[in-house]
């Protein structure tokens, strides 16, 4: 297992990638299993994304994968440098809407978008009308990674609030 790549250096210093341990296709979705390590331990969660990725659209759902998923969380809380709870616990799943940003030629720091990286921007949102996040999720098969990169700073404990569970 490959550990986990932190990407200091960019935006906010949030950013970055998990590997791609596996995937699986069905009917509509792709599923990847997202796991990497952090410190000895394994980290990650399951993913499932659509086939076919509109311009707008739901189903991006986050899936635990129990205490890999669980310390996935811890790190991410570490990441983002937030305070994490005891005994901290990733929801059994949460479904997210989404923005195809493929059909876009450049990143908005200017970066070309490379032609074998699926580009898309999901949307978290909570109960609450203040429980609101976007994060960008650039998918590379040809590289076996996932990046997570941030969308803005301030979305930080929104995005670890709605993947941790009650």
């Amino acid at each position: 297992m490959e550990s986990i790549v932190l990407n200091k250096d960019t935006d906010w210093g949030g950013n970055f990638k998990l590997h791609i341990e596996s995937k699986t296709v069905e009917d509509f979705f792709n599923f990847y299993i997202l796991r990497s390590i952090d410190m000895g331990m394994p980290i990650g969660f399951e993913l499932q994304v659509p086939k076919t990725i509109d311009k707008f659209g739901n189903g991006v759902v986050f899936k635990s994968l129990g205490d890999t998923s669980d310390h996935f969380l811890q790190v991410l809380y570490s990441i983002y440098g937030l305070n994490s709870p005891d005994k901290i616990k990733f929801v059994n799943s949460i479904s997210c809407n989404y923005v195809g940003l493929n059909d876009i030629a450049f990143k908005s720091d200017g970066q070309p978008r490379l032609k074998n990286v699926n580009y898309i921007k999901v949307f978290f949102e909570g109960a609450d009308e203040s429980e609101y996040a976007e994060l960008f999720l650039n998918i590379d098969e040809t590289n076996k990674t996932i990046e997570f990169e941030e969308k803005d700073f301030d979305y930080r404990p929104y995005v670890a609030m709605l993947l941790t569970a009650e």
